[in-house]
C-alpha cells in the first residue's frame, strides 16, 4: 500500500497548473505569408486564430512529469509492507534450569514454542535457548546464575524487545533482586520458581563486638521462611577452634593473617556454596572531619547517610563527626574541607586507613550526570572539581555522563585514599537530597567479602516480583510495527531523468524553430 510521509506536501502538485498556463499563454508566433488582398480573411478566421490549443504536448506532458515527481518526492511516497508476526519471547534465568521445578516446567516451555515463542536465557544478549530443552544449564551459564541481577535484565529485556510479549521465569532468591525495581510495561508477565527444595543453614555474618566476644549470625531459609538467630560466645584463647552451631556441619574459627574467618572444619563437604568462609567484622571506625568555615552543610549530610548505613553493618558502626583532626586509630576518615589532607593522616593509609576526600576550591560548573553503581539511580552533577592526572594505579569507581571521572581510587599499602570531585553538598550534586547517599557509602565502605551475598537464601514473596500487569493481559491487542520502504530516492531519480529528458527535447524544439 503507497502511503507518504508527509501528506500536505501533495499541495505541490497544485503547480502543475502553472506550466500549464505558460504553454497557453506564449503561443508560437504565427507564420507571415503575403497574401494579394486581405479582404479574402474572414473575422471568422481571426476568432480561430485566438482560439487556446495544445502544441508541442510531448514536451509539455514531459515538464508536468517532472513536476508531479518532484511533489511526490517533497510527499515522501513509501510503500508499507505487511509486518512480520510478533513472536512472543520466554526469558529464563539460569537458576531455573537448575531448580527442582525445572521437569515439571518443560511441557509449558515446549506448549509456548510450539505457539511460535522464542526460549532465551536472561542474562546478558539473551542468547537463544536451543531446540532440544537442556536437563541441566552448561558450566557457564550456571556460573553466570550467582551473580545475576534481575531487575535490570527484566529492564533491558522490555526495551530489546518492543512490542513483544513477555514471559519471565526467574527464582524468587533475594540476592538477585537488588537495586531499585524498575516499572515494567503490561505485556510483561514474570512467574517466579522454587530454587531448591530446602536452602539449609548458613553463616551470615561474624561478629567481635568487643575484643572478648563473639557473635555468629546464622540463617534458617527455605523456599517458604528465612529467619536469623544470634549465637554468642567467649572469645577463645586458642585457634583454631571449633564452633557447634545447630543445623550445620561442624564449624572452626581460624586466623588467616589479620584477619579471622569463621570456616567449616572439612572444606570439601557436601555442600561447599552454602558454606563459605565467613570474615569476623569489628565494628566500623569511621570519622567525618569538616572545616566549620565551609563544609558544614557538607558534615551534616555526611552525618545523616553514615547513621542511616550504620543499622546495615553487622557489627555496628563507631561514627565521630568533628572539626578537629581524631586521634584515634580509624577504618575510613572523610575530609570535608577545602584543603588537602597533612602528611600526618596520608601516613595512616599505608596501615589500613582509607581516606576520601572530596573537591577543594577549584571548580567548575557542569550539567550532567552520573551513577553511583551499577544498578542505582543517576544522580544529577552541578559542579565537579578540576580533574588531575591518574596514578599508574588508580581505579576509577565512578565516571559522569561525559565519561569523565569522579570517583578515583589509589591504593597504597593495606588502605586506599579516595578523591571524589564533587562535594556531598546539594550544590553540587543532587546525591545528598535522592536518598541515595546512605547505600552509596554503604557500599563503598564494605568489601565485597563481607557482604556474605553467597550466603544469602532469603526467598521473596511472589507478589513483590511480579510485574504490574494482570495474569489476563491480553496479547492479541499487541499489534506489530508497520515497516516501510523508502521510495523517495527513487522518485528523486525518476524526476532526475525526466529533467534530462526534458532538456533534450527542448533544444531540440530549439535548434528546430532556429533552422526554419
Amino acid at each position: 500500500m503507497l502511503t507518504f510521509a508527509n501528506p500536505a506536501a501533495l499541495l505541490a502538485l497544485a503547480g502543475l497548473l502553472v506550466p500549464l498556463a505558460i504553454h497557453l499563454w506564449n503561443r508560437r508566433p504565427g507564420r507571415v505569408v503575403p497574401v494579394g488582398a486581405l479582404r479574402w480573411l474572414t473575422p471568422g478566421a481571426n476568432r480561430r486564430m485566438r482560439q487556446l490549443h495544445l502544441t508541442q504536448w510531448p514536451l509539455l506532458l514531459l515538464r508536468l512529469a517532472l513536476l508531479g515527481l518532484l511533489g511526490l518526492a517533497i510527499a515522501g511516497p513509501r510503500w508499507s509492507k505487511p509486518a512480520p508476526p510478533l513472536r512472543p519471547q520466554v526469558l529464563l534465568s539460569p537458576g531455573v534450569l537448575a531448580s527442582p521445578a525445572w521437569p515439571l516446567l518443560l511441557p509449558t516451555l515446549d506448549s509456548l514454542r510450539r505457539s511460535g515463542a522464542e526460549l532465551r536465557y536472561l542474562g546478558a544478549g539473551f542468547r537463544l535457548l536451543p531446540d532440544s530443552l537442556p536437563q541441566a544449564p552448561a558450566p557457564a551459564v550456571a556460573q553466570q546464575a550467582a551473580s545475576e541481577w534481575y531487575w535490570g535484565r527484566a529492564a533491558q529485556a522490555a526495551d530489546s524487545f518492543p512490542n513483544r510479549p513477555l514471559r519471565i521465569y526467574t527464582t524468587a532468591e533475594a540476592k538477585h533482586f537488588r537495586g531499585t525495581r524498575p516499572l515494567l510495561p503490561a505485556r510483561v508477565r514474570w512467574q517466579t520458581v522454587p530454587a531448591a527444595a530446602d536452602s539449609g543453614a548458613w553463616v551470615q555474618a561474624a561478629v567481635r563486638p568487643v575484643p572478648d566476644s563473639l557473635r555468629l549470625v546464622v540463617g534458617y531459609g527455605s523456599n517458604t521462611r528465612t529467619i536469623f538467630r544470634n549465637y554468642r560466645q567467649a572469645w577463645p584463647a586458642q585457634l583454631p577452634h571449633a564452633l557447634p552451631l545447630p543445623g550445620l556441619p561442624a564449624m572452626q574459627l581460624v586466623q588467616q593473617g589479620r584477619r579471622y574467618v569463621v570456616q567449616p572444619q572439612q572444606p570439601d563437604s557436601a555442600k561447599p556454596a552454602t558454606q563459605a568462609n565467613v570474615i569476623v567484622q569489628k565494628p566500623l571506625r569511621v570519622a567525618v572531619y569538616f572545616d566549620a568555615r565551609t563544609h558544614t552543610e557538607d558534615a551534616r549530610y555526611a552525618r545523616a547517610a553514615l547513621r542511616a548505613a550504620a543499622s546495615a553493618f553487622p557489627a555496628g558502626m563507631q561514627l565521630q563527626v568533628s572539626s578537629t583532626l581524631p586521634s584515634d586509630s580509624l577504618d575510613w576518615l572523610i575530609w570535608l574541607s577545602n584543603s588537602p589532607a597533612p602528611a600526618a593522616v596520608r601516613a595512616q593509609i599505608n596501615q589500613g586507613l582509607n581516606l576520601l576526600q572530596t573537591a577543594g576550591r577549584q571548580a567548575q560548573a557542569v550539567a550532567t550526570s552520573f551513577s553511583p553503581g551499577a544498578y542505582a539511580t543517576a544522580a544529577q552533577l552541578f559542579r565537579r572539581a578540576v580533574a588531575t592526572p591518574l596514578g599508574a594505579r588508580s581505579q576509577v569507581l565512578w565516571r559522569d555522563a561525559a565519561g569523565q571521572p569522579l570517583l578515583v581510587r589509589q591504593p597504597a599499602g593495606r588502605g586506599a585514599e579516595y578523591r571524589l570531585l564533587t562535594r556531598v553538598h546539594p550544590q553540587w550534586s543532587s546525591l545528598p537530597t535522592d536518598g541515595q547517599l546512605p547505600e552509596v557509602l554503604l557500599n563503598l565502605m564494605t568489601p565485597d567479602a563481607h557482604l556474605g551475598a553467597i550466603n544469602d537464601f532469603r526467598q521473596l514473596d511472589a507478589a513483590q516480583v511480579l510485574a504490574h500487569a494482570s495474569a489476563d493481559t491480553p496479547e492479541r491487542n499487541l499489534q506489530p510495527a508497520t515497516r516501510y520502504a523508502d521510495l523517495q530516492p527513487w522518485v528523486a531519480l525518476a524526476a532526475g531523468l525526466l529533467f534530462g529528458l526534458e532538456r533534450l527535447f527542448a533544444r531540440r524544439r530549439t535548434s528546430t524553430a532556429t533552422a526554419a
